[in-house]
């Protein structure tokens, strides 16, 4: 029997491949657009919705930097639950810090945020993880997620992106800054749904309407987004984040199912993810006995910082502390300003300096520093304020920034709050 219009085996065989080319091409691109457009459903937040529509409370939890703690998205979005679930008492876990990323919120997660019993947890490390090595980047946000699942795996999470000036030329080249690409691997394998303030603020800048830095007082004519490029204007730059997060929200939304799922701890992309992180009160520490109790309520310059810790350690050059602790980082959580200097840090012995003095210390913030690539196992630490003095003017300098009164950078002092652990501190009394 003669067959009509039969096509060479390759010909259909090349077909056969290009239509599933197509069709991955075509599934690449509607991610990437849907990514684009502000957000990835994923997993999406059925369960915190969920609870929402048949609960009396709910608890949001804000871990983040100075983008978040801004009365800025944070607030906005806060609002919006309370105006769209009228029926449900809304508790704000804010555990915002400035100049804050990862790998410390990696740290604090427990202290400030696990320790509420947050039903949703929104973190928001974007901007100031885009320095940060991606390995790095992948042991927090991996803890971070794994943390939190650990204690409840009904816990919602959602990672949100915001934008600085450096981030535009990535975006206009169609692709993604370092810090989003990493966290947006870890979103995809444990199945999180993302929220990308960015790309709408870039399309508004590209079409005329946005001016994306500049001082708002002298431009009326068009809306400002930021003061200083990172910073949005609350009553501008953070409503278009707000925009775009009603938008993700909303078809969150449309798609809860009334049951509550439990989330799947999956296994990890890094081997050594940040997950037995923890912050211990300065004075809990067993050779500390030269530092000196500041109470921060009383006191005119840290009170300020109380709802963080409720008293600071203040060591004098020649003070120091010492501890062991079985784990593979350590770090400690401080106070820097205008009077604080170096310190000298041995692990096992061996000694490096590290400043507590930079070139944005004319006045007082919290700050932190972290030491890791250690082997799991035992290690001694030794930490001294050191004497010698250092050339403040010239670290201001190098930031177009000058010292003020004299008499307030004469100190040379250290200001700890805690010290971290990634591990188990060992030879310590109260903490288990």
């Amino acid at each position: 029997m003669k067959v009509q219009n039969k096509r060479p085996l390759y010909v259909q065989g090349l077909t056969i491949l290009s239509l599933v080319f197509l069709t991955l091409v075509q599934c690449q691109t509607s991610k990437k657009e849907s990514f684009f457009n502000g957000h990835e459903v994923r997993g999406g937040l059925n369960n915190v919705l969920s609870k929402m529509e048949n609960r009396d409370t709910v608890r949001v939890a804000y871990l983040g930097g100075s983008i978040t703690a801004q009365p800025g998205w944070r607030i906005h979005s806060f609002n919006w639950f309370k105006e769209n679930y009228p029926n449900t008492k809304f508790i704000e876990i804010n555990a915002a810090i400035g100049g804050t990323g990862s790998p410390f919120g990696a740290y604090r997660l427990k202290d400030q945020v696990l320790q509420y019993h947050p039903d949703l947890v929104f973190v928001e490390f974007a901007v100031n993880d885009s320095n940060t090595n991606p390995e790095e980047i992948t042991r927090s946000m991996e803890g971070i997620t794994h943390q939190i699942w650990k204690q409840n795996p009904e816990i919602d999470i959602c990672f949100i992106y915001t934008i600085k000036e450096d981030f535009l030329d990535i975006y206009k080249k169609d692709s993604l800054p370092s810090s989003i690409t990493t966290m947006e691997k870890i979103a995809e394998h444990y199945q999180i749904p993302s929220i990308n303030f960015g790309p709408e603020v870039l399309r508004r800048v590209d079409e005329g309407k946005v001016l994306f830095k500049g001082n708002k007082e002298t431009n009326d004519t068009i809306v400002v987004f930021s003061p200083d490029g990172v910073h949005p204007y609350p009553e501008s730059g953070h409503k278009i984040y707000h925009e775009v997060f009603v938008s993700a929200l909303t078809e969150m939304k449309s798609e809860v199912a009334n049951n509550v799922v439990k989330h799947n701890i999956v296994e990890p992309l890094i081997a050594n993810p940040s997950v037995d992180t923890k912050m211990i009160d300065w004075d809990k520490i067993d050779s500390k006995e030269e530092l000196t109790a500041i109470e921060t309520k009383s006191d005119s310059i840290y009170k300020k910082f109380t709802r963080y810790f409720n008293n600071i350690g203040k060591g004098v050059p020649g003070d120091s502390l010492s501890f062991k602790f079985r784990g593979q980082a350590f770090g400690f959580y401080d106070v820097i300003g205008p009077g604080t200097g170096t310190l000298e840090v041995a692990v096992d012995g061996k000694k490096q300096n590290i400043s507590r003095f930079d070139g944005y210390c004319t006045y007082w913030r919290i700050s932190y520093k972290t030491i890791g690539g250690l082997a799991d196992s035992i290690h001694t630490v030794s930490i001294k304020v050191r004497e010698e003095p250092i050339d403040k003017n010239k670290i201001l300098s190098a930031n177009n920034r000058s010292i003020g009164e004299p008499e307030d950078y004469t100190e040379l002092n250290w200001y700890l709050a805690k010290i971290l652990i990634d591990g188990d501190l060992l030879n310590h009394k109260i903490y288990n």
